[in-house]
């Protein structure tokens, strides 16, 4: 009887008299900003994109060339290569119909068929093609081949036509590309080539900055207030894998050396 009630159930699914479940439709892709966790850029279209949906990026403190660009979303390399106005391309593949693509890229790091993950990094930012009013990341979000409004992180990025009247902070973090910690400032801390050693080499800004790991070192202190603690960094002002003591650090205390989230900063090796 089984066998039978099989038998008629291919007829009726043959002729479409009865539709067969299919599994739930995969979800869209949650889109991150496609540079380093906690990095924060103003966004902007202009009348030259068309549609107006593309979506030009740069760091409103001048440092834009050479930002690493980071996949927005896991997928599969469908385009990696150099195309006339848009300088060095890559585009993903994320499936149900979605693309990203990146363009003016200074540099490409993946290739055609690479697979990636969110927040690898895939080139760096740059200014080749036609992108003449400076180093920008163009970005774009494609569904069935029709570019989309940029949604970041679940939301939908407004439409401005000139830089610095929206900002965007990334939230593309834990990506194998990111091993930085974000951290509170209360002052200008100088740097050095090593853990509070020779001359210093130059100025990382009062603000928020990210480091890569903690030192031990000599002790700098002011009245009860000290620390041990040296983080490796690129400075504002100077060369890159400097030290600045955590006595700087706006939110911890004597010889603690803590992100903002209140993580231990991982010991440099």
């Amino acid at each position: 009887m089984k066998l039978i009630r099989l038998a008629l159930l291919a007829i009726l699914v043959t002729a479409g008299l009865v539709a067969v479940p299919t599994t739930a439709m995969a979800a869209d892709p949650l889109f991150q900003m496609p540079i380093p966790c906690g990095l924060r850029w103003t966004t902007a279209t202009h009348s030259g994109h068309n549609p107006k949906e593309k979506l030009d990026m740069v760091d409103p403190g001048g440092h834009t060339q050479g930002t690493a660009a980071l996949a927005a979303a896991g997928g599969r390399v469908s385009y990696s290569g150099f195309l006339g106005e848009t300088g060095n391309l890559i585009v993903i593949d994320h499936g149900g119909g979605w693309q990203t693509r990146y363009m003016h890229l200074d540099r490409r790091d993946v290739g055609l068929d690479d697979t990636v993950v969110r927040g690898q990094q895939i080139g760096l930012v740059g200014n080749t093609g036609s992108a003449t009013t400076g180093a920008h990341l163009h970005f774009e979000e494609k569904k069935d081949g029709v570019v989309q409004q940029v949604r970041f992180d679940g939301h939908l990025v407004p439409i401005t036509w000139n830089y610095f009247e929206h900002y965007e902070t990334s939230n593309n973090c834990g990506g194998p590309g990111d091993n930085r910690f974000w951290v509170d400032t209360f002052a200008d801390a100088p740097g050095y080539a090593s853990p509070g050693a020779g001359a210093s080499t130059g100025t990382l800004k009062k603000g928020t900055s990210y480091v890569y790991c903690r030192a031990w070192g000599p002790e700098v202190r002011n009245g009860a207030s000290f620390n041990h603690w040296w983080l490796k960094t690129d400075l504002d002002i100077g060369p890159a894998n400097q030290y600045v003591s955590a006595y700087y650090l706006s939110r911890w205390g004597n010889d603690e050396a803590k992100d903002n989230a209140g993580r231990d900063i991982k010991d440099c090796t």
